[in-house]
């Protein structure tokens, strides 16, 4: 069954069947992250996985369909996959690839490390978190020369895995976070006006996530993201689908409900002030809107759980 997703069959994975729908699995075998590089790749048909990925287009050309869109990779594309999202490839011609995966654990551990890098919320969160708003036209594309110095830490890699030393997965972890450094400082200095914008965006979008509870204003935030004002606001809407106001709402609930679950005890008023919200009314209102409950029946359903 696997060869029907793969040229190389791979020991260290396998293929379920998931909800009408291939699920590759991937055994890290103690490891944290791994680099499987294809040629000539064939059509692989709609699929997600136990991982996250990060995919290099080294020659060719194909469709990638993903979350039912369609978008053409060339030489140089460079992406972000996560496990959950479905996708596949088609129409592949030449298509030579590198993937390197990583677990969802790993990412967290660097994402809190990398997190303030220029170029890291765009590529790694909000690219794949709003490829359907903008098309895939905020991808990163690298040139030739970077292609090849990218390249370069692939061989390193690869001569880890087949020496097998001493520490050898901790040296690839190290050279996977030399890799994302590298895409972080190329993505920032990108000329791409579509990848500029969301490098300006996912600024303030960061901005907001560490200071959810606080007020923010449009000014702020333009200022945060170095565009103009009515700029921002069209970018953002454009990119996030919401404006900066409702982006910020969803923001303070979906926190609301992450403390609801770890604290049921607390009341709606107590969790209201612990997400920005001054205005325990408007609180339910917004926090109804956005679920479909109040937060007094979603704190009542969390209390009935531990019991």
């Amino acid at each position: 069954m696997k060869k029907q997703l793969f040229d190389l069959l791979e020991e260290n994975m396998s293929v379920i069947r998931e909800n009408g729908m291939d699920k590759i699995i991937y055994d890290f075998d103690g490891g944290d992250c791994a680099l499987l590089i294809y040629e000539n790749q064939r059509p692989i048909n709609l699929h997600t996985h136990n991982f996250n990925e990060l995919v290099f287009v080294l020659s060719g050309t194909a469709l990638h369909i993903a979350d039912d869109e369609e978008y053409p990779l060339i030489r140089g594309d460079v992406f972000v996959i996560r496990g959950n999202h479905k996708h596949s490839f088609r129409n592949p011609r030449n298509f030579y690839v590198a993937n390197l995966f990583y677990t969802k654990d790993f990412f967290e551990t660097f994402k809190d490390e990398f997190s303030d890098l220029p170029g890291f919320q765009a590529l790694f969160i909000n690219e794949p978190r709003y490829r359907k708003n903008h098309k895939f036209k905020s991808k990163l594309h690298l040139s030739l020369h970077q292609l090849n110095e990218i390249t370069r830490f692939f061989h390193t890699f690869e001569q880890e895995e087949e020496e097998r030393r001493v520490g050898y997965t901790k040296m690839q972890k190290r050279i996977f976070e030399s890799i994302v450094i590298e895409l972080c400082r190329y993505y920032s200095e990108t000329d791409k006006p579509k990848s500029k914008v969301l490098l300006n965006i996912s600024t303030a979008i960061d901005y907001m996530e560490k200071h959810y509870t606080e007020s923010a204003s449009i000014s702020l935030l333009a200022k945060k993201a170095c565009i103009s004002e009515s700029k921002f606001r069209h970018a953002f809407k454009e990119i996030t689908g919401l404006s900066p106001i409702d982006f910020l709402i969803r923001l303070r609930i979906e926190k609301a409900i992450e403390i609801i679950v770890k604290y049921p005890e607390l009341n709606v008023t107590e969790v209201a002030m612990k997400n920005g919200f001054e205005n325990c009314s408007y609180f339910s209102r917004q926090f109804k809107r956005v679920t479909g409950i109040t937060p007094l029946a979603y704190i009542k359903k969390q209390r009935i759980i531990l019991k």
